[in-house]
């Protein structure tokens, strides 16, 4: 389905807005006044497209391609690990203002948080595609959450240092990473 282009010129400058005043002051401290001030739109047309500024913060996940948690992870053919990682970091790396937004340390609670839940969704969901049935709940949990923190964490840090190798290649390391950690555990039905 096509959008107006007004609508995404006014996403646009919403979201410019909100990346151009967290690189100047604490998410926190930043207010919708200030966001229609610099996008250059109405206070009403800011609520006709977001409930408050964390909506808006949220909705730069779509600038990135990832419209729910089934758009994270690519999956291979057959019974093979997915890509953890790959649409995350090309996605950051095409959208290196918004991923900043996003992973900012002042706004990392919003935005770290909802990023946090999709890979948690997504990654226990192809885990328990591929269980054998014998871990219990607690020890996929545990698993799941150690690799929704682990990219998370990677990402995090990729950013902040200002995408020091390209997407593809930490794309690469995280899922050698993942997949060597994942083979050592008992369970997990997989083809190399």
């Amino acid at each position: 389905m096509k959008t107006d282009r007004r609508v995404d010129k006014t996403h646009k400058a919403l979201r410019k807005a909100i990346s151009e005043l967290i690189e100047e002051k604490p998410y926190e401290d930043i207010s919708v006044t200030e966001l229609v001030e610099r996008a250059n739109i109405a206070r009403s047309s800011f609520y006709a497209h977001f409930r408050d500024k964390d909506d808006l913060l949220l909705s730069g996940f779509q600038e990135i391609g990832v419209m729910s948690s089934d758009d994270i992870f690519t999956e291979s053919e057959g019974n093979t690990y997915p890509n953890f990682a790959i649409v995350l970091f090309r996605g950051a790396e095409q959208w290196k203002l918004m991923a900043k937004a996003f992973l900012n340390l002042d706004s990392a609670t919003v935005a770290s948080h909802h990023m946090r839940n999709m890979l948690v969704i997504q990654t226990r969901d192809w885990l328990r595609k591929h269980s054998d049935g014998s871990m219990s709940d607690k020890e996929m949990e545990a698993i799941v959450h150690y690799l929704a923190s682990a990219l998370l964490g990677l990402l995090t840090w990729w950013v902040l240092n200002d995408f020091p190798f390209s997407a593809d290649f930490m794309s690469d390391k995280f899922n050698k990473l993942a997949v060597a950690g994942l083979q050592g555990i008992g369970g997990v039905g997989f083809e190399e």
